[in-house]
């Protein structure tokens, strides 16, 4: 990328010194009439610069964090580091970006009340008064849409068409499932204390992790029902899935494994070992590896990540990162995982190439869930 960066900075200097003599001018024949073939090679060279440019801006990483225990959300601007704050009406368990529609919804919950709002200049009409999930858009960073949901909502899926946002709803056992085209919103009851959850890659079903019940609510966004729910192991606290959508994951936080449902026959096929408590994980677009973050525990804290062959489902290395390695989200390009030290305030870069990290940003106070543009 700096290569690149380089070679069009150059290219868009020599076209200001073109602008700047007269390019039209500069080309034209000394009995005034100009060389079309030219003033034609001239303009397409401004056409590709333009179309480089664009390409190198689309190219950075748009990382966001939710810092739980400052109630606020971090938008990171990488490799370029620049970091907008954004404070939130309470605090952000976890977060996802809808790409389609350009925004990031995110969990509210344990809200402030209303002198607290108007303290923190939270008294807009879309304060977050109970909890709810809530829409930023990206480019303005301003709130766009507010919905109520259940006690307690933990995780947040949407499908890729920006239209269908699910949420858990840890404190009663529920999941909403909320179409923004209608204003619909759907709640379905699973299993006990739902946590994690994805979409899956077909945009038919959502899998909700149940912490407590040790299971795998599976639930078919259409019909809005439940229809299987698959025991898989002790502390079932996220889901995920291989991009060409064969295989689903759970993390098993008090079993220190990854379970591996085939989701052809909605059966757990196997269990890996990973490191010490095991939270979120996130497959390669490439479909290389499954990379899980081993959080540990607040008095234990973990601080690797499991990097896990999705051809052999073996565990080919354990990264260091920092201390409580708990949210972890992997760059369209597969270039890059990003993954929140919820224990030390920090996100780290790794390089999947190289497998390992190669930077860490400082955030805010408990970062928890993360999600990239």
């Amino acid at each position: 990328m700096v290569k690149k960066t380089y070679l069009i900075l150059l290219k868009v200097v020599f076209l200001f010194i073109l602008a700047g003599c007269g390019a039209e001018e500069a080309i034209t024949e000394s009995n005034g009439t100009g060389n079309e073939r030219e003033k034609q090679e001239t303009r397409k060279m401004l056409e590709d610069s333009t179309e480089e440019v664009t390409e190198l801006v689309n190219e950075e990483y748009v990382v966001v964090v939710a810092n739980e225990e400052e109630q606020s959300m971090s938008v990171i601007y990488y490799p370029e580091k620049r970091q907008q704050i954004i404070q939130l009406d309470g605090k952000a368990h976890n977060l996802e970006v809808n790409k389609e529609s350009n925004v990031v919804w995110v969990t509210i919950s344990h809200p402030h009340n209303e002198e607290e709002h108007a303290e923190h200049g939270h008294d807009d009409k879309m304060a977050v008064n109970e909890p709810s999930i809530v829409a930023y858009d990206l480019d303005s960073l301003e709130k766009v849409e507010v919905y109520t949901v259940g006690d307690h909502p933990a995780h947040v899926s949407i499908t890729q068409d920006g239209n269908i946002v699910v949420v858990s709803n840890s404190g009663d056992n529920t999941v909403s499932i909320i179409d923004r085209s209608t204003g619909e919103n759907t709640v379905v009851e699973v299993g006990d204390y739902p946590h994690g959850l994805r979409i899956s890659p077909n945009q038919k079903y959502a899998y909700i992790a149940n912490m407590h019940s040790g299971d795998v609510s599976i639930i078919d966004i259409e019909t809005r029902e439940e229809v299987n729910r698959i025991k898989v192991g002790e502390g079932a606290v996220q889901t995920g899935f291989s991009h060409d959508g064969e295989f689903a994951f759970v993390g098993l936080h008090l079993e220190n494994k990854l379970a591996i449902i085939d989701t052809a026959t909605q059966k757990v096929m196997d269990k890996v070992e990973v490191g010490e408590g095991p939270v979120q994980m996130y497959a390669s677009y490439d479909n290389n590896y499954v990379i899980v973050a081993n959080q540990g525990s607040k008095e234990a804290p973990s601080n690797t990540i499991s990097v896990i062959s999705l051809e052999t489902f073996e565990v080919v290395k354990e990264v260091t990162l920092g201390l409580g390695a708990h949210g972890i989200v992997i760059s369209t390009d597969s270039r890059y995982a990003f993954v929140t030290n919820m224990f030390e305030e920090t996100i780290s870069v790794v390089d999947l190439e190289l497998l390992e990290e190669v930077e860490k940003i400082e955030v805010g106070l408990f970062p928890n869930g993360i999600s990239i543009r």
